[in-house]
């Protein structure tokens, strides 16, 4: 029998994978979906609409389910017994960290990946972040600019759905909002107490559809977004993308499927992938005229670095060395929490409608001057408090038997607490590569992390602490701490960097266009391309610059630039 040849291999089902294969499958292309885990089905593997009292081990999940997994560290806040049902997160690969890093890299390897249990913030980048290297004189600029991806902002907002309102700040340019998610008592508090201290507190931009949208139904607040939603009231692949592509009848969609490098043929340009089935372990190789890597920031680059041949000896499309470097990441972590007297006494409410995201502190930093402060660039925060379906507040107090147990009780209105989202700059020593001596269960090469806090995002975590102490004495508020240090790299899941796109061929890895330099037929939809970290989420971006990137793939098939099989 011939091999069946796709027109695109889509590697990868998450944000950028899931909408570029819907855009691709609706204009009549043959595509051939790649993902490295099994199909994620809401029926079956979430488990919503449960107190955490319903489930057999109290929303920890089985302390058993990992043994003999090689990568037994769980993941917090999106892997919980809520969402366990089918092994959707990835357990099975094992990374490494260089001496002097502790990366933290989360995976869910079902079908929509992260983007089924992601934060759902959604602001557009301006050219405060485009251009910040002309702004700051640090890493590059990226190739484009405002007036060009807004058109395509606009499109992904209206696809997805973004709820917010029109803010006329230049750290986040306003775009086409769906009615904002209602407020708590807590943010009117904390909204009287940041203005007296010169911060904004406002709507998020927040992917969450406070009213029926685009054939989806308007969120019930029932809380528990970021385990899963079981009704398709936020954006994610599983609810929108993928069934929209499967509904065109021309998708392939291959699971278990775990993608280990890219095929050259012998001009170097991309003619497939080859890939392990996770469960014979047999390698199967697939082939396309075109070949989309969306399998995560740095899946992606991992997938390029052990692509190598005689073309490529250091992975493909490598010739500009850049494959794997610049990585950049958000620096997390609390720079204050507390609790508010005046809301002592009152009753309880569901103040945990969405689960996270329902206002923000958008960046005010360096917006007049790019050195105002002691560091360059800025971050925003977001606030979070009140009645959850938890009290998080019980290792934040002093107390023991039912002397805390009242505590936490009388405390259970007020709580509040803020995290900060910081980027981080591009460095030399912070990269990807491949470790030289490890490989996986799979007979990978394993992926291997170098990578360090520098001191501007430090410098920016130190600023946040004062804000919060000045925002606390603002809003009458009483500070009970904040976390000694930033959580883990890795923890927000925004990495960015590793296959940056630009201009210049000898110093990216794209061009503007998402399309490698060196193979022209090798396209990247995800955060990889992304030269820099911004203080916002990469979610919204990723859709919509796989947006421009397919329709520029599709007026190259059309010219002919691009073979149809």
């Amino acid at each position: 029998m011939p091999t069946k040849i796709f027109d695109v291999i889509v590697v990868g089902t998450g944000a950028g994978g899931g909408t570029a294969m819907k855009l691709l499958c609706e204009a009549g292309l043959s595509v051939c979906a790649i993902n490295s885990g099994p199909r994620t089905e809401p029926a079956k593997d979430y488990k919503l609409h449960r107190q955490v009292y319903d489930l057999k081990y109290r929303g920890y999940g089985n302390p058993m389910r990992l043994e003999g997994k090689p990568h037994q560290e769980p993941y917090s806040v999106e892997e919980s017994e809520y969402s366990e049902a089918s092994d959707i997160f990835e357990h099975d690969v094992a990374y490494s960290n260089a001496p002097g890093t502790d990366w933290y890299w989360k995976r869910c390897k079902g079908t929509g990946g992260k983007a089924n249990f992601w934060g759902r913030s959604s602001a557009r980048f301006g050219d405060i972040d485009f251009k910040a290297a002309d702004l700051d004189g640090f890493g590059e600029n990226w190739p484009v600019d405002y007036a060009e991806i807004a058109p395509w902002f606009s499109k992904a907002e209206r696809y997805m759905g973004v709820a917010s309102t029109a803010q006329n700040r230049p750290s986040n340019p306003d775009g086409e909002y769906l009615p904002p998610m209602p407020w708590r008592c807590i943010d009117y508090i904390i909204q009287k107490g940041a203005e007296k201290i010169g911060v904004p507190y406002l709507p998020d931009r927040c992917a969450q559809l406070t009213v029926a949208h685009n054939g989806h139904p308007a969120c019930h607040y029932c809380g528990n977004c970021t385990r899963g939603c079981d009704v398709g009231s936020f954006f994610s692949p599983t609810w929108f993308t993928i069934p929209e592509a499967e509904a065109t009848k021309n998708l392939t969609l291959l699971t278990n499927a775990l993608v280990r490098s890219v095929i050259a043929d012998e001009t170097g340009m991309a003619k497939g992938v080859a890939y392990v089935d996770r469960k014979t372990k047999r390698e199967i190789e697939v082939y396309a005229k075109v070949v989309v890597l969306a399998a995560s920031c740095v899946e992606t680059a991992h997938i390029m670095l052990n692509s190598k041949s005689r073309h490529w000896p250091t992975g493909i499309a490598n010739s500009s060395g850049q494959l794997g470097r610049n990585l950049c990441e958000h620096l997390y972590g609390s720079p204050g929490y507390g609790y508010l007297p005046q809301l002592l006494g009152q009753p309880a409410t569901p103040d945990n409608i969405a689960d996270s995201t329902v206002a923000w502190m958008p960046r005010w930093q360096n917006l007049k001057n790019p050195h105002e402060e002691k560091f360059v660039r800025g971050y925003s925060v977001y606030m979070g408090g009140g009645c959850g379906e938890f009290p998080g507040h019980y290792n934040q107090i002093e107390g023991f038997g039912s002397e805390y147990k009242r505590a936490i009780k009388r405390y259970y209105p007020t709580p509040v607490g803020a995290l900060i989202q910081a980027p981080t700059l591009p460095s030399p020593t912070n990269y990807v590569d491949i470790d030289p001596e490890k490989k996986d269960i799979f007979g990978i090469p394993q992926l291997r992390f170098h990578f360090q806090w520098d001191a501007n995002e430090l410098m920016m975590w130190e600023h946040s602490k004062q804000v919060m102490i000045d925002l606390f004495k603002a809003m009458g508020g009483e500070m009970w701490g904040a976390d000694d240090e930033p959580n883990r790299p890795g923890t927000s899941l925004h990495e960015t960097g590793v296959c940056r796109f630009g201009s210049d061929a000898e110093t990216s890895v794209t061009n503007k266009w998402a399309q490698a330099h060196d193979v022209p037929n090798l396209y990247i939809c995800d955060a990889s391309i992304f030269p820099s970290s911004t203080d916002k989420t990469t979610t919204m971006p990723i859709i919509a610059f796989t947006m421009r990137t397919c329709d520029n793939m599709l007026s190259n098939f059309k010219k002919g630039v691009h073979q149809r099989t």
